[in-house]
């Protein structure tokens, strides 16, 4: 079955669907951070569309937008809480045992750059997900990660979900949008 990427079917599918777009940016943002989850969800993509189609739609930034900032956060904590937990042994298991050079360049990253690493950690891409690993591995206290997480995890969602979201509201884009002449 072929997707129906009509555009004006997509707003009334949102429009239709308002109630629950804080859930799904809030799983999104969260799937973002948890390892294995975040290989199969390309967030950072999908969060800038969705925050387009929310402002085409007229659903309201704000819930969303912190629906975002407390999955993308309590994914980060999740992850520095199961490797404090395990502690090395973590490290032991698929995936992580296949690619300990990276971890190494994650663990490097965050003893050099400590709770400024943690924050910037969010935007790492693919170290995202190692960062709260190493930070919990290594013992970083959990007063000062949080902090770098909750300020890292809203610098990212305002990054990557709020500006879909302005740039479509903006009057610059509505009256460029109106003077396309779409095939469909």
């Amino acid at each position: 079955m072929p997707f129906d990427l009509d555009p004006d079917k997509i707003i009334a599918f949102v429009q239709a669907n308002q109630g629950v777009a804080p859930l799904v940016v809030f799983l999104m943002a969260m799937g973002e951070t948890i390892v294995i989850v975040s290989i199969f969800i390309p967030s950072t993509f999908l969060l800038f569309a969705i925050g387009g189609f929310m402002a085409a739609a007229g659903v309201p930034l704000m819930p969303s937008l912190v629906a975002g900032w407390m999955g993308a956060s309590l994914g980060f904590s999740l992850m520095y809480l199961l490797s404090v937990m395990m502690e090395g042994k973590l490290l032991s298991y698929w995936p992580f045992r296949n690619y300990r050079e990276t971890i190494g360049k994650a663990a490097a990253f965050t003893r050099r750059w400590g709770i400024w690493g943690v924050m910037i950690g969010h935007f790492g891409g693919p170290i995202r997900v190692l960062i709260p690993i190493v930070s919990g591995i290594s013992r970083m206290p959990p007063a000062p990660f949080m902090l770098a997480n909750l300020l890292g995890a809203l610098g990212w969602i305002c990054a990557f979900f709020a500006p879909g979201y302005l740039v479509v509201s903006s009057d610059w884009f509505r009256n460029l949008v109106g003077q396309i002449k779409w095939p469909f």
